[in-house]
């Protein structure tokens, strides 16, 4: 067996064992999958391996009352999931929605072993036109010790739609979750998210990561100024932004949920097949020099 047929069987040997292209989703802070819409049925349609992340202190499922989170766990969770799924898949990505989002992008700062991540309504500041202005006040109280308040959600609760807006009160006033997150968010979630949104505006240009960015101008939790500070201080060679202008902060099932889910899985798909152009392109130049060289000393 010469070196050329050697490598290539090698190759076709690691290749079996791997699987294709898996994609994590995180929903946002004290939430869960629901929040994604359609996007996981769309991602498996494409032949992607859809990883919904339960997170201890961060899910909607796993949040423990009276329990103080540490926002670097939630990180190293994500991370966690992420080298694990580098063994089996050829590529990983991450989806994350509201501080979803954040999470990716702290993620993305950390790791290098992520090939895009797809951000939609990210979170850098709470600074959206329904914030109050005694939000900021909040953390007070927490810094003298009382931390059992909830911040509860409200109307119009991260959407637009006024059907759907109704469909959202009746399921978190019977289930206390909707496709909205949870019914209210203790201060401790909210204290850590604080800590790693801090986190995430100071190291946004260790991000490399493919990026796409999908936000309203209208989002009455984000405003239009965390995309844009994302997308002016990333360093990611492929970096895109979409604006919506008819939806609020959970843009994934108000009215353009259809835009945001196609353009979520076009921008995976063209990563996915870049990617394996590019692994393609290399593998010929290396076998080709090693034709060269192996010429040469015949």
């Amino acid at each position: 067996m010469d070196y050329k047929t050697r490598n290539e069987y090698l190759q076709e040997r690691h290749t079996a064992r791997l699987g294709e292209h898996a994609v994590i989703l995180l929903h946002g802070l004290c939430g869960s999958v629901l929040e994604l819409g359609t996007i996981p049925k769309a991602l498996k349609k494409i032949n992607c391996t859809v990883v919904v992340m339960n997170i201890p202190h961060y899910s909607a499922a796993l949040v423990e009352p009276g329990l103080t989170p540490n926002w670097i766990d939630w990180c190293a969770a994500v991370e966690s999931k992420v080298l694990r799924l580098k063994e089996e898949f050829k590529t990983v990505s991450i989806c994350g929605l509201s501080m979803g989002a954040t999470l990716a992008l702290a993620v993305a700062a950390r790791s290098t072993e992520l090939l895009s991540i797809v951000l939609l309504s990210p979170v850098l500041y709470y600074d959206g036109w329904s914030i109050p202005w005694y939000h900021k006040l909040m953390r007070i109280p927490y810094w003298f010790g009382y931390r059992n308040w909830l911040y509860k959600e409200s109307d119009p609760y991260g959407i637009k739609n006024t059907d759907m807006r109704r469909r959202v009160a009746s399921a978190l006033k019977k289930d206390g979750v909707a496709a909205v997150g949870a019914t209210a968010i203790p201060a401790r979630q909210l204290w850590a998210a604080q800590k790693l949104m801090r986190f995430v505006r100071q190291t946004l240009p260790l991000v490399s990561a493919n990026t796409l960015i999908i936000h309203s101008i209208d989002d009455e939790t984000a405003s239009p100024k965390n995309a844009e500070l994302i997308l002016q201080d990333i360093r990611s060679e492929v970096r895109k932004i979409i604006w919506l202008g008819d939806c609020y902060h959970i843009i994934t099932v108000d009215n353009e949920r259809e835009i945001v889910t196609n353009e979520a899985i076009q921008f995976l798909k063209r990563n996915i097949g870049a990617h394996g152009n590019d692994l393609s392109l290399r593998d010929l130049a290396h076998s080709s020099a090693l034709k060269d060289r192996r010429g040469r000393t015949e």
